[in-house]
């Protein structure tokens, strides 16, 4: 049966590609006009989405810390957020709004495949437009109030769903065009807060053809992340996701056996033990009673990362939230506590990444809405910059740039848990710049190699 469905989808993939060649000019004004319809679309959502998550998560995990009353308004805040996100998932219309939704927008996209005839009502008698407001609301309240995990993967489901649901409005009869939609659509979401077209586009069709790029859909979903680009910089400013300082682009041997070391010997096991986290996380979360699930396990997350902080003086926010602040400091070249040499610091960063992972299992196998590419990214580049913390203890990393260990680890995590090697280099040189090129490359491509049959998705 397997079989079948691989034969059927090369045969769909190649009949896509002769039929994407074959378009009439007319047809290629029709299909840009939607596209951009679809990439001002998720632009908006996307937007006002980062902005409510952001002013709310920010407010609790940084300007309410230097209050007395911090600590239980983030308690308080994440115990709510889960009471509301177990009442709203007891409804059968939001079962889809569970999780980071990736595998959801997975199944949406190849689900036209399973059919022989060029047929998008198979995608057509699934929810669109209602989902994507249903899973914008469920994550605004669980990384709103406080949970840790990214935006990046709920609004992958939200650009599928935004992409077919213009599909349906303008009454698109071939599953070819419907995939090209449903494509861009993911690429102008994850655009919007990347801020890097190319890595966006790229990453959304190696997420739904793997080993495969059918390039006429890629140039659309381009379009489409360019687009967003140019809304996100003309009308909110430039945002870039991070920033790494200033490096040359010439590299010592030392340096690149150590880019190597910290892909194969730290990101990438930290990476896919992910995994393993997240099936011992849900097995005792079916335990509780469905109700009561969200709420402890959100309370669960808040105190483990109060009691880092008041036991290691680690903040709330290393452990809880999107990490992008956390990415921020280690990139600067801040160290995250202020005490400690590097064994301590080292040691400092193996709990954050520990405590990361298992405040992120929390909020996803309680049924919140939240991303793993952030979480993985930051899991990655911070593991790494434990590495470099570890090798200046014995002396072994003197005088090597550290932000080249939180590159290597976040390109190189990424492609071990989505297995997207060209996207994670390519993200890596839109937001760091060339000079961290040879670095991307290096991890990425041992990643790919060495991890090759594992991801943490559906991917086909």
């Amino acid at each position: 049966m397997a079989g079948k469905k691989d034969h059927l989808r090369r045969h769909h993939l190649d009949h896509a590609a002769s039929e994407l060649a074959e378009e009439r000019l007319d047809q290629r004004l029709r299909m840009t006009l939607i596209v951009v319809i679809i990439a001002v679309t998720m632009w908006a959502v996307c937007a006002l989405l980062r902005t409510a998550v952001h002013l709310a998560a920010d407010g609790l995990l940084l300007d309410a810390m230097e209050m007395s009353w911090g600590p239980w308004a983030l308690l308080g805040a994440l115990t709510l957020g889960g009471v509301i996100q177990g009442l709203l998932q007891g409804r059968p219309a939001w079962a889809d709004t569970a999780g980071d939704g990736v595998d959801v927008a997975l199944s949406h996209y190849h689900i036209t495949y399973d059919d022989d005839p060029d047929n998008p009502e198979p995608r057509y008698r699934r929810p669109a437009f209602g989902l994507l407001w249903r899973k914008g609301v469920l994550t605004a309240v669980t990384l709103g109030s406080g949970a840790s995990g990214g935006l990046e993967g709920p609004v992958v489901l939200m650009g599928e769903c935004a992409g077919a649901g213009w599909s349906r409005v303008f009454r698109v009869r071939s599953e070819f065009e419907l995939r090209t939609y449903q494509l861009v659509g993911v690429a102008a979401a994850v655009g919007a807060l990347l801020g890097a077209p190319f890595a966006s586009a790229l990453f959304a069709t190696e997420l739904s053809f793997s080993d495969r790029i059918v390039y006429r859909k890629l140039i659309y979903a381009l379009l489409g992340a360019v687009v967003v680009y140019g809304l996100n910089n003309h009308l909110l400013g430039p945002s870039p996701l991070l920033v790494a300082p200033a490096r040359p682009g010439v590299y010592t041997l030392g340096e690149y056996l150590e880019v190597a070391a910290v892909a194969l010997a730290v990101s990438a096991p930290v990476a896919m033990s992910v995994s393993s986290v997240l099936i011992r996380t849900r097995g005792a979360l079916d335990r509780l009673p469905p109700l009561l699930r969200a709420p402890l396990a959100a309370a669960a997350s808040g105190a483990l990362a109060l009691g880092a902080w008041w036991g290691l003086g680690l903040a709330p926010h290393h452990m809880l939230g999107m990490g992008e602040h956390t990415l921020a400091e280690l990139l600067s070249g801040h160290d995250i506590v202020a005490y400690g040499g590097p064994l301590v610091l080292a040691a400092l960063l193996a709990m954050a990444v520990a405590g990361k992972m298992l405040t992120t299992a929390l909020t996803l196998q309680s049924g919140g809405s939240a991303g793993m590419l952030i979480p993985v990214m930051f899991m990655g580049g911070v593991s790494g910059a434990a590495t470099h913390h570890l090798l200046m203890a014995v002396g072994l990393a003197v005088g090597t740039d550290p932000a080249i260990f939180v590159v290597a680890g976040i390109a190189s995590a990424l492609v071990a848990v989505v297995h997207v090697p060209l996207s994670a280099i390519a993200l890596v040189l839109e937001i760091f710049g060339p000079a961290y090129g040879p670095a991307a490359a290096l991890s990425c491509g041992l990643c790919a190699v060495f991890t090759r049959r594992f991801s943490m998705y559906n991917q086909r």
